[in-house]
């Protein structure tokens, strides 16, 4: 931050910017991009966001209007779902299983909309360690989904804030990847390699869907997103820290997902079942049938235990009724265990019989 403070063109990064962000940054996380995953992208494939969330709204201003559907995994991001309902769009949900959204039944529900008139624009879609499942799109059913979505005219719109924090070797290649950048958007993120307080992103498209988001009327009067933490966060890349940064967050994660993982095993009810992630923040817990997330979370509260209930990450609430997330990303493994041990208990103490 000083060098940035103390450089001769400080005064510039504290104007605005230009509506695609600024460059020095935009130009790092290209090459990220082409190192990493090696996409074929120029920085006009590129513009930065204000967060993940600044992409959705924007995507969801642009590429929606009111009243259309938008299409969007069972369950999934609750706040996205809190965005799309802010500009009045329909929501339909997309079954998934322990390998994400389930291809087959995404064409169903998109030929039955179509048979009653109805064309859904979007899918929005979060394929590496879901929020809340932590599950990850296998590629097989990505290559099946960009079928669909070209043959029905979808935009399909990947959230994918959680790749770099794998910790169990090569990720499928992305949505943008496998369909050459055509009718899709990517979303990346600082806030979950960085801090969310810094509040920056970026979004992916073709060079025509980018120039068309930074020419939008928010855009233009934005003078780009935050150009001032924008350059610092610049300054700190170039440097080759946040690699080593990355790195160390992979193995802390690790850690405290295998402590977890291995207390609900040990604690854990028999008829409790819950996801197995190898990246990201969450573990997605199914409840007994005769147990409430309404009732598990309040006495979980009262243990000193949070979790968040399954209720809000579903377009229809009681779909999530027996269903809670955990995240171990924050929590010492000492809490981790006590809090899970702690958790299983109330599970018991809650049954319905």
């Amino acid at each position: 931050m000083l060098q940035v403070i103390n450089s001769p063109d400080a005064y510039i990064a504290l104007q605005y910017g230009k509506e695609q962000g600024t460059m020095s940054l935009i130009e790092y996380l290209v090459g990220k991009l082409q190192r990493e995953q090696g996409l074929s992208v120029r920085p006009a494939n590129l513009m930065l966001i204000a967060g993940s969330t600044g992409g959705v709204d924007m995507l969801a201003r642009l590429y929606t209007e009111p009243g259309g559907v938008v299409l969007v995994e069972a369950p999934t991001y609750v706040d996205a779902l809190h965005v799309f309902r802010d500009h009045h769009i329909e929501l339909c949900s997309i079954p998934m299983d322990e390998n994400g959204l389930i291809p087959s039944e995404l064409e169903k529900q998109v030929a039955q909309l179509h048979s009653k008139g109805i064309f859904p624009s979007m899918l929005y879609t979060i394929p590496n360690f879901q929020n809340p499942t932590g599950s990850t799109l296998p590629e097989a059913r990505r290559i099946e989904i960009i079928r669909i979505a070209q043959h029905y005219g979808l935009l399909i719109v990947e959230d994918d804030v959680y790749r770099d924090l794998s910790f169990a070797g090569e990720l499928p290649a992305s949505f943008y990847a496998l369909a050459h950048g055509k009718q899709v958007f990517s979303i990346g993120s600082f806030s979950k390699t960085l801090a969310p307080g810094l509040r920056l992103g970026w979004l992916v498209g073709s060079e025509e869907s980018i120039q068309n988001c930074f020419n939008c009327g928010v855009a233009q009067m934005g003078g780009g997103a935050n150009p001032f933490v924008a350059r610092i966060v610049a300054e700190y890349c170039q440097t080759g820290a946040l690699e080593k940064h990355i790195h160390h967050l992979q193995s802390l994660y690790n850690m405290r997902c295998d402590v977890a993982l291995a207390a609900l095993s040990q604690y854990m009810p028999s008829d409790t079942k819950w996801t197995y992630p190898r990246g990201g923040f969450f573990i997605w817990v199914s409840l007994p049938e005769n147990v409430f997330v309404q009732d598990v979370k309040p006495l979980a509260e009262q243990e000193g235990v949070l979790v968040s209930s399954g209720e809000g990450f579903f377009v229809n609430p009681g779909d999530g009724e027996h269903n809670l997330r955990l995240a171990f990303s924050r929590a010492q493994p000492e809490d981790i265990e006590a809090g899970i041990r702690i958790l299983a208990q109330v599970i018991d103490k809650a049954r319905v019989e």
